[in-house]
């Protein structure tokens, strides 16, 4: 897992537009359980042979499936439906400049906005379902996401800025289907904390990496 710095003018502006939508959308959470993401309870999955490679926890909404139209907030969810559309046909098929960025195989693996202090993912590691992904994430408070490998372990902290990409942080990494990398991640400030992760199958790491190369350019 590593930072990667959103340069690309047109790429944010389509995020600030995502972001205010998924925001307004209706949120639900509790309070407890509170985030584990200690390395005890780590060790315990990776220990579990029947892990299946998805958070067994998680404190938020994910609207990365299919959004129902309800009355009372029927506009809300047709923006947001529209926004999701968009924003994944841009990578699907918005390339046509011979990038290497479009590609079908992308999809949504998480979309969410994390509620301040309380909204986290669990420990994963997309077992039997490896996966390259993207990771955007929007947040005027504190948070970050931990990547382990072995006995390796990254951290990466959400980013607040003034300048440049503002308060939106970009991570990449790979989950192998063999189960070996583990991620989590976390809000803990008192701003909401929103997440778009595009993932793509880890066969076409090519593609990830002529994204992070269109993200890195103005």
């Amino acid at each position: 897992m590593k930072q990667v710095p959103i340069k690309n003018i047109k790429l944010l502006q389509k995020l600030d537009s995502f972001a205010t939508s998924l925001i307004q959308m209706p949120h639900t959470w509790v309070s407890e359980p509170k985030a584990d993401l200690t390395f005890a309870t780590l060790k315990g999955h990776m220990a579990d042979a029947s892990f299946v490679g998805y958070p067994t926890s998680h404190n938020y909404q994910d609207y990365s499936g299919t959004v129902a139209i309800v009355q009372n907030t029927g506009k809300m969810k047709k923006r947001l439906r529209s926004e999701k559309y968009f924003f994944l046909k841009y990578f699907q098929y918005g390339h046509q400049d011979h990038t290497g960025v479009s590609h079908p195989a992308w999809y949504y693996d998480t979309l969410t906005t994390m509620p301040p202090r309380w909204g986290f993912t669990g420990w994963s590691n997309s077992k039997n379902k490896g996966r390259c992904y993207l990771r955007f994430i929007y947040n005027g408070g504190s948070g970050y996401s931990i990547e382990v490998e072995g006995k390796r372990q990254t951290t990466v902290k959400d980013q607040k800025r003034n300048v440049g990409a503002g308060n939106w942080t970009c991570i990449t990494g790979h989950m192998g289907k063999d189960g070996q990398t583990w991620f989590a991640d976390c809000n803990t400030g008192s701003k909401p904390r929103v997440v778009i992760d595009l993932s793509i199958p880890e066969k076409y790491q090519h593609v990830v990496d002529a994204a992070v190369k269109h993200i890195t350019e103005y």
